[in-house]
């Protein structure tokens, strides 16, 4: 058995990911119990440790002197698996790259096939699973990059996006039935690894600018070619520039305009 699934091709990934996934979605979630599914996490956050390394003396290992875990460390090798806002994570990162050796990657996992199912706790029913068509995109990693600004320029900090299909599970409210306003997510469970695609070096993030990107570019720009919105469309570009792939043309104009390096 690989320890690390960076020694393993594609394929023997998916089909790592795969059994995890299956062992996870048939173990009973029972807060407080070891294994998949406990009341601190969440067995989409589980699966992906045991993906990236399926020793468990290697997950949940301290950090000398300080209150930091890390989700995986091997070595000098550390993986933090990160489902939402990289903004939790702020200090952490800092700490690591500013007072350790370690190399950092951090792992996004993004559900880009999705279905749905509720379950009615009073009825003990599950409904069949449905297809949802608001799924998540490659491109949704960028804006989430701004908090990490500071260090998005250091060599030892990575990225790895692992691009899922996905099973959600919502709880109906006992004071509604509708599905849509009156459900919260019980849990998520993976079900396919459809990609995992690692960012190490500043030529990698060129994947995120659009053909159709004009040259120079605005924000609005940028937002229009790649569908994201607001502050999320600033975000990226500020990340895409702290990273090197763009940079803002002198002297300053108003609307700010950037180029590809």
């Amino acid at each position: 058995m690989s320890l690390l699934v960076d020694e393993l091709d594609f394929a023997a990934r998916r089909a790592r990911f795969r059994r995890l996934a299956e062992d996870a979605a048939r173990e009973r979630h029972v807060p407080g119990l070891a294994g998949f599914g406990t009341l601190q996490e969440k067995r989409l956050h589980a699966v992906v440790k045991r993906y990236l390394c399926e020793d468990t003396d290697y997950h949940e290992v301290g950090v000398k002197d300080t209150r930091y875990v890390a989700d995986v460390r091997v070595g000098d090798d550390v993986y933090e698996v990160q489902t939402g806002s990289f903004y939790p994570l702020k200090a952490k990162i800092a700490y690591y790259l500013e007072q350790t050796d370690c190399t950092v990657t951090v792992v996004h996992p993004i559900a880009v096939e999705r279905t749905v199912s509720w379950v009615d706790p009073d009825a003990g029913t599950v409904s069949l699973p449905r297809k949802v068509a608001r799924r998540g995109r490659p491109e949704e990693l960028l804006p989430e990059l701004y908090p990490l600004l500071p260090h998005l320029s250091n060599p030892r900090l990575r990225f790895r996006l692992l691009l899922l299909s996905v099973q959600d599970f919502r709880l109906l409210n006992g004071w509604s039935r509708d599905r849509k306003r009156g459900s919260v997510r019980y849990d998520r469970i993976p079900v396919d690894l459809l990609e995992d695609v690692c960012f190490s070096r500043p030529e990698h993030y060129r994947r995120f600018l659009p053909p159709s990107l004009p040259s120079p570019f605005t924000v609005p720009d940028f937002s229009r070619t790649t569908k994201l919105r607001g502050r999320n469309a600033y975000s990226a570009v500020r990340a895409l520039a702290a990273l090197g792939v763009i940079r803002q043309m002198t002297p300053a104009r108003r609307p700010m305009a950037f180029e590809v390096v």
